[in-house]
C-alpha cells in the first residue's frame, strides 16, 4: 500500500466515478453557500483522489469539487491515494463526513463491506464508527422495492417503517410500493406505517391506484369474482356451486376458503397475515396476494363443496335404506337435485318479487321528497347519520376537539418557587370526548346544528396542532376519505384558523 501525498492539480483532470461517490443528490442552497465560501477563502480542505493514468478519479469531496468548479478555480489541492484500498477509504470518508440520505448510506455501506470483505455487521459497524443495529437497519433498506427506497430517500417514509414494509414486500413487493405511494400522495401519513399498518393495508386494498396489487381478504367469505378474474371460468364455477349447494342461485356466489386452502396459499408464500392488538382488543387480517393462485384455490373450494354434496347424498341414501325405503343412490341424487332446482326456482321468484318491491319503494322514496318531509324527519335523519359517523370514527372528537375546547380540558395553575405561574392541562380521554359530542348531538334542535357539530369535529381533527401533546398522549384518527374531507372543508377551516397578527 502506497502512502497518501498532497499536491495541487488542474481541476479539469479530476473525474467523478459513481463507485467512489455514494451521494446521488445535492442541496442547491448548501452548494451555493459552499461556492461563496470558496470564492472568498479558496478550497481549504483537499479533495481525495487516486491516479488513473490520464489524470485522477475523485474518491471523496464531490460537493467541494462542484462548488470549486462553480467558483472558477483552475487548480485545487488534492490528497492522492494509491493502492487497492482507495474505494474503501472513499466510502468510509463519505459515510463519516457527508450528509447522505438513508438509501445513499445503505448503498455506501454495502459497497464498503464488499470492498473490504467485511463479513459481519459488527466488523462493518466498527469500520465506520456506527452501532451494529444502525448498520443492520440501513442495509435492510436495500431489500425493499425501488419505489419504497425512493420515498425513504426523499424523507416521506420513515426509516423505522422498513420492518413492516419488508414484511409486506416479502409476500408482495407491489403492496409495499403502493403503501409508500399513498404516503407520497398525502392519502396517509408516514407514521401510519409505524402505528396503523393494518389500516394502511386496508387503504392499499381500497385505493384507486392504477397498478393496485392483488389483495383478496380471505379472513371471511369472499365473492367468487374476487377470486376468479376470467368471466367464463367464473360462470362455470358459479353453476357448479349452485348445483352443489341447496337453494343457491347467485351469479356471483360467496365462497369461504377452508383452512387447507388457506394453508396452501401460506405454503406458496402468497398470504399476507397481519395481527394487531390495540386498546385491549385484537384483530387479524389475511390477504391472498396472487391472482393465479386465487383462481386455483377457488377451483379447489368448489371441488370440496361437490365432494361434500355427494357425501350428503350418500348419507341420505343410507338413511332411506335403514328406514325400509327402497331408494338408490341415483334416486337420492335426483331427488336432491330436484329439490335444489325447486329451491332455485323459488329463489328466482322471490328475487322477482323483491325487485318489484324495491322499484316501488324507490318511486315512493323519491315522491315523498320535499319541504314537508324535511320538516318532519330532518332532525332524526341527521341524528342517524351522526350515529354512523361516530360509530366508524370513535376517536374523532378526541383527535381535535379536546385540544380546542376548554370543556374537554382541566387546567390547574401552579406557582413555582421562582414565583412563575405555570399551567398544567389535563385532557379528557377519548371515550369522554366521544360522549361529549354524542350528548351535544342529542341536545341539538335542528339538522343544521348537528351538521355544524360534525363539521367542527372534522375540521378540528384535521387542523388542530397536536404538538401540544406528548407523543404518548396523542390520539390517532384516520379515514380513507381524509384528503377529500380536507379539500371540501378547506374554506371553512381557513376561516377559523388563527393567522399572524397584522402590525398596525
Amino acid at each position: 500500500m502506497n502512502e497518501a501525498r498532497t499536491e495541487t492539480v488542474e481541476i479539469e483532470k479530476i473525474k467523478v466515478d459513481d463507485d467512489f461517490n455514494p451521494r446521488s443528490d445535492f442541496d442547491e442552497s448548501s452548494l451555493a453557500e459552499l461556492e461563496a465560501s470558496i470564492r472568498q477563502t479558496g478550497l481549504i480542505t483537499a479533495l481525495t483522489v487516486r491516479p488513473n493514468g490520464e489524470g485522477f478519479v475523485l474518491i471523496a469531496g464531490q460537493r467541494r469539487l462542484i462548488a470549486a468548479k462553480r467558483a472558477g478555480l483552475h487548480r485545487v489541492p488534492v490528497l492522492i491515494r494509491d493502492g487497492e484500498d482507495a474505494l474503501a477509504a472513499a466510502i468510509a470518508e463519505n459515510l463519516i463526513r457527508a450528509d447522505l440520505d438513508p438509501i445513499e448510506e445503505a448503498n455506501a455501506l454495502a459497497r464498503l463491506a464488499e470492498a473490504e470483505k467485511l463479513v459481519t455487521r459488527k466488523q462493518l459497524a466498527e469500520r465506520v464508527g456506527k452501532s451494529s443495529a444502525y448498520v443492520s437497519e440501513r442495509l435492510r433498506l436495500l431489500d425493499l422495492p425501488d419505489a419504497a427506497q425512493a420515498q425513504i430517500a426523499a424523507g416521506a417514509v420513515p426509516v423505522a417503517a422498513e420492518r413492516e414494509l419488508r414484511r409486506a414486500a416479502k409476500v408482495s413487493p407491489a403492496i409495499a410500493e403502493c403503501a409508500c405511494k399513498l404516503v407520497a400522495s398525502g392519502e396517509i401519513e408516514g407514521r401510519d406505517l409505524l402505528e396503523r399498518f393494518d389500516e394502511v393495508l386496508h387503504a392499499v386494498a381500497e385505493s384507486g391506484l392504477r397498478e393496485k396489487p392483488v389483495m383478496v381478504e380471505v379472513s371471511r367469505g369472499v365473492l367468487l369474482s374476487q377470486l376468479v378474474g376470467d368471466s367464463g371460468q367464473q360462470q362455470a364455477l358459479a353453476e357448479r356451486i349452485n348445483a352443489a349447494q341447496p337453494y343457491r342461485g347467485e351469479d356471483d356466489p360467496y365462497l369461504r376458503l377452508a383452512e387447507s386452502e388457506v394453508d396452501a396459499a401460506r405454503a406458496a408464500g402468497c398470504l399476507l397475515e397481519y395481527e394487531v392488538e390495540r386498546d385491549g382488543w385484537s384483530s387479524s387480517t389475511t390477504y391472498l396476494c396472487d391472482g393465479e393462485l386465487a383462481a386455483d384455490l377457488a377451483v379447489r373450494a368448489v371441488e370440496r363443496l361437490e365432494k361434500e354434496a355427494n357425501k350428503r347424498a350418500k348419507e341420505l341414501a343410507r338413511e332411506a335404506g335403514s328406514n325400509g325405503e327402497v331408494e338408490s343412490l341415483e334416486e337420492v341424487q335426483e331427488r336432491v337435485s330436484r329439490e335444489r332446482r325447486e329451491g332455485r326456482e323459488k329463489a328466482r321468484k322471490d328475487a322477482s318479487k323483491a325487485r318489484s318491491f324495491n322499484l316501488e319503494f324507490g318511486r315512493k322514496l323519491l315522491a315523498r321528497r320535499g319541504a314537508a318531509t324535511r320538516k318532519d324527519y330532518s332532525l332524526a335523519r341527521a341524528r342517524a347519520l351522526a350515529e354512523v359517523v361516530l360509530a366508524d370514527n370513535p376517536n374523532l372528537a378526541a383527535r381535535g376537539l379536546r385540544l380546542v375546547l376548554p370543556q374537554l380540558q382541566e387546567v390547574e395553575t401552579k406557582t413555582l418557587k421562582s414565583g412563575e405561574a405555570r399551567e398544567k392541562v389535563t385532557y379528557k380521554e377519548a371515550a369522554e370526548c366521544e360522549e361529549y359530542l354524542r350528548n351535544r348531538i342529542s341536545e341539538a334542535k335542528t339538522a343544521n346544528e348537528i351538521l355544524e357539530l360534525l363539521a367542527d369535529a372534522l375540521i378540528a381533527a384535521q387542523s388542530a396542532d397536536e404538538r401540544e401533546l406528548a407523543q404518548s398522549r396523542r390520539v390517532h384518527w384516520w379515514t380513507p376519505a381524509a384528503e377529500k374531507v380536507r379539500k371540501l372543508l378547506a374554506p371553512d377551516a381557513k376561516a377559523v384558523r388563527p393567522g399572524r397578527t397584522r402590525r398596525k
